[in-house]
């Protein structure tokens, strides 16, 4: 009884935990996720990282990005605050306080 009471506690724990990291975009296998001391080795996320493109559907008529779920045009907002300044056939360019993030298309 004693044991399942500590399972089901550290399970609804880990499930709470909020990783820093997305295990689909940043994760490289190869490495690995703690040192030989037991210290986490997890990278600090970085602004913007938190985006996903899924996709990209490209036509000189107009093209169609799909990030986070969300299809988006040029001239759309990403979470009110990156705007979506340009489409090309293997990334976006995402704009925010003029400042511009490139994200690559890896498919």
């Amino acid at each position: 009884m004693f044991f399942l009471i500590l399972i089901l506690t550290i399970g609804a724990y880990a499930q709470e935990f909020k990783y820093p990291y997305n295990p689909l975009t940043e994760r490289d296998p190869l490495r690995p996720l703690i040192d030989e001391e037991g210290n986490i080795l997890i990278k600090e996320k970085k602004e913007g990282s938190s985006f996903v493109l899924q996709g990209i559907i490209y036509s000189p008529q107009g093209s169609v990005a799909i990030i986070n779920n969300e299809l988006l045009h040029e001239g759309d907002t990403l979470m009110g605050q990156f705007k979506v300044k340009k489409i090309e056939s293997n990334g976006v360019v995402l704009e925010k306080e003029g400042k511009e993030y490139f994200l690559k298309w890896e498919g």
